[in-house]
């Protein structure tokens, strides 16, 4: 059979040269469809991770923070794949595409707003604790993702309209969506956060979103986009007040809420672990506090390394000189640094063989450096370790640290947000592997003892008491535990400690707390029993640590 005597299967002379031409164009439209997939999976997640870090100057970081911001994206996601769909159906790809962009970047940009709302926000006592975190992040975070979500569905359509086989395209469309999200988590996570901080990374996804949605309405529209332009024009202005280190920028940027008050801030950096701030006490003489997301994590003295002001702080300074070995050099370990305040504390009253500190993050051991008076390195025999206090555990283990350790003090909990791995049976039991025989390990709990709460310090203690023979528990109130969130102290020993009525001796310094626990080699005192009914028989394990749950009555208090 031929067309006009052309025989069937060679092509006609206007075939060959117009096939070039609609393959280039196939190609580029597929490359383009995987591009915006990529950049839109890539702000999904950059978003997401994002998420947690804002939520965190209000909310804390807890189970229930991380929680709600996976479930809320991944429903915005949902959501927006259904609206994706149906707009797909009804609408051309490339004419919808650029209106979705700047939809979802001016949502993007609205987070910061919402976020600093959020701190005002009056939860209803009826809402749980948990309750109040998810209607947080879904106000502030669902309806970015969910257009966001709606722009893969469009484009997965604007691919297939290529002509190309079904499966391979939509397999191509979601391996990029896929890239892009891996992209996002760790650029997000190893890079953004710590080199630019979260609000400029909020407003670079906005931007980035209003310029591929200008890029795309430029080749669709005559006008170029111009709400979109006009909108890049203003994101840019909001960037130059949010960021430039100009004074008049500096104000207009927290007139418009794009920027925090730093006014008041002796000093202020963003890390991987926490937002953090320096700031002057307002009721307290040459004191500075150091503020770590949405605790007031130490007081610390600038005139004076022995002026204790937490209670707790009080209470170890008390044991210790009841226990200490006199004129003996002492070897002591710190889970957690913060403030740096009793590791400076012990370097200043006891003759020091060392002084180790496990801070996790170096963010907050530069901060004490740099506004906290602790001195260099090489002026003080702290050593500091930025680790996370268990890799360093096993390492003294490793490195023959058995035995050496007079006394092991946990500080590493911050507000109700705690490292379960540093809560559980197994680590209590490397740690008491590195006390000397008569050590002593101290750490301070949050929690409240009345009726129907108290489960996490009584697991807490229940746990101890699996891996020492000598447990006493403090109350940071003079007189015992009340029905109020309180600071307990938990001293373990192998050995018996004399530090009954420690507050009242003479030669030791009064202190606000009392002992009201205590279990010596099996044999209960005070309260114990009720403490350890508390816990219900909860043992802490590597395996089962549910420590967010168990503080969960605490946070709904709050």
């Amino acid at each position: 059979v031929s067309i006009e005597g052309h025989p069937e299967g060679i092509p006609l002379a206007n075939e060959v040269s117009d096939q070039p031409e609609g393959h280039t164009r196939t190609s580029h439209t597929l490359l383009l469809a995987n591009g915006l997939v990529f950049a839109s999976s890539t702000c999904i997640m950059v978003l997401e991770i994002v998420a947690a870090r804002l939520i965190a100057a209000n909310l804390g970081v807890s189970l229930y923070t991380w929680t709600s911001v996976i479930g809320v994206i991944l429903a915005g996601i949902s959501i927006g794949n259904i609206a994706g769909g149906r707009i797909a159906d009804r609408y051309r790809p490339k004419r919808v595409l650029p209106m979705l962009f700047l939809a979802a970047s001016v949502l993007s940009f609205s987070v910061l707003w919402l976020n600093h709302y959020a701190e005002s926000w009056w939860r209803p006592e009826s809402m749980s604790w948990s309750g109040w975190v998810l209607f947080n992040v879904i106000v502030i975070f669902l309806l970015p993702a969910t257009v966001l979500g709606t722009i893969g569905p469009i484009v997965a359509k604007m691919a297939l309209g290529q002509g190309k086989k079904v499966g391979a395209t939509m397999g191509n469309i979601y391996a990029w969506a896929a890239a892009g999200s891996i992209f996002g988590t760790f650029l997000t996570g190893f890079v953004l956060i710590e080199w630019i901080g979260t609000r400029a990374i909020v407003t670079s996804v906005a931007g980035l979103l209003a310029m591929i949605g200008l890029g795309l309405a430029s080749l669709e529209y005559r006008s170029g986009g111009a709400f979109i332009s006009t909108w890049l024009m203003i994101l840019g202005l909001f960037n130059v007040v949010a960021f430039g280190p100009w004074p008049w920028a500096r104000e207009i940027g927290m007139f418009l809420l794009l920027r925090p008050d730093h006014n008041n801030l002796e000093y202020f950096d963003e890390s991987n672990y926490f937002s953090i701030q320096v700031y002057e006490a307002p009721d307290i003489e040459n004191a500075r506090i150091l503020a770590l997301d949405n605790l007031v994590h130490s007081y610390v003295s600038s005139t004076d390394v022995t002026h204790l002001i937490y209670d707790y702080e009080t209470i170890y300074a008390a044991i210790v000189k009841r226990v200490a070995a006199f004129g003996q050099p002492l070897r002591s370990l710190f889970i957690g640094g913060g403030g740096f305040v009793f590791p400076r504390y012990m370097e200043a009253v006891y003759p020091v063989a060392s002084i180790d500190v496990a801070e996790i993050d170096p963010a907050v051991k530069r901060a004490a450096n740099r506004a906290l008076y602790l001195p260099p390195d090489d002026e003080t025999k702290i050593t500091t370790y930025t680790m996370d206090a268990r890799n360093l555990v096993e390492d003294l283990l490793r490195d023959d640290g058995a035995g050496s350790y007079d006394f092991i003090f946990g500080d590493a909990f911050n507000d109700l947000s705690v490292p379960y791995h540093l809560t559980t049976l197994e680590f209590t039991a490397k740690l008491r592997e590195l006390l000397k025989p008569d050590g002593v390990y101290m750490i301070n709990i949050i929690d409240i003892y009345a009726e129907g709460f108290g489960r996490f310090l009584g697991s807490f203690v229940g746990t101890s008491i699996q891996n020492f023979a000598y447990v006493y528990v403090f109350s940071s109130s003079d007189d015992g535990p009340t029905d109020d969130r309180d600071t307990f102290i938990v001293a373990c020993s192998m050995r018996p400690l004399d530090i009954h009525n420690l507050g009242t001796r003479s030669g030791i310094d009064a202190f606000e707390g009392v002992l009201f626990a205590w279990a010596e080699d099996g044999v209960h005192g005070g309260q114990m029993e009720t403490v350890l009914e508390r816990s219900e028989g909860l043992i802490l394990t590597d395996n089962f640590a549910p420590v967010d749950n168990l503080l969960a009555p605490i946070l709904s208090g709050q």
